[in-house]
């Protein structure tokens, strides 16, 4: 019996493409950041005041967008030897019901961070003068992205990774 795999919606997918777009420019500004942070600092002995803010707010946005792709992956932590002990069925229904508390809990921290979002309105940060809601809004967007891929896995759609050819054996 050969197991189908549903497809995964094209808008899912251009998200997903998307996301992986974003982390290699916030990895690209990163490198920038600090490069200019340490010229600045140790050759012309004058430091720049807002690299380290920048570094530590990009750095928030990176670990959110690469938990979203980490979910899709299925590569967060799990006991996985212990699921693997069932049979095909019940695997499935534990993998989903798993899913459903991770989507009940990503539902409640979405909700709480929009209250929280409407507190960190007026406040700014201390070397840049940037609205905290930027920053803070990396928890807003990666948890929805996040219950987004959790939704895929509840409704069936698997990610496979893209095969590169290798290992492949025709008959």
């Amino acid at each position: 019996m050969v197991k189908t795999i549903k497809q995964r919606p094209r808008i899912i997918l251009a998200l997903e493409s998307c996301i992986e777009w974003i982390l290699c420019f916030i990895v690209g500004i990163m490198v920038v950041n600090v490069a200019a942070g340490v010229f600045f600092r140790y050759v012309l002995q004058n430091s720049l005041s807002w690299t380290e803010e920048l570094g530590r707010y990009l750095m928030i946005w990176m670990g959110y967008l690469g938990a979203v792709l980490a979910m899709k992956e299925g590569s967060h932590v799990g006991i996985t030897s212990f699921i693997a002990l069932f049979p095909p069925v019940l695997r499935r229904a534990l993998e989903v019901l798993a899913s459903m508390i991770v989507l009940a809990f990503l539902g409640i921290v979405l909700v709480k961070s929009f209250s929280h979002l409407e507190s960190l309105s007026i406040q700014r940060s201390s070397a840049m003068e940037l609205p905290m809601v930027f920053p803070y809004l990396a928890v807003t967007v990666g948890v929805f992205l996040m219950a987004i891929e959790t939704l895929m896995v509840i409704l069936g759609f698997r990610w496979e990774p893209e095969s590169t050819g290798e290992g492949k054996q025709g008959i």
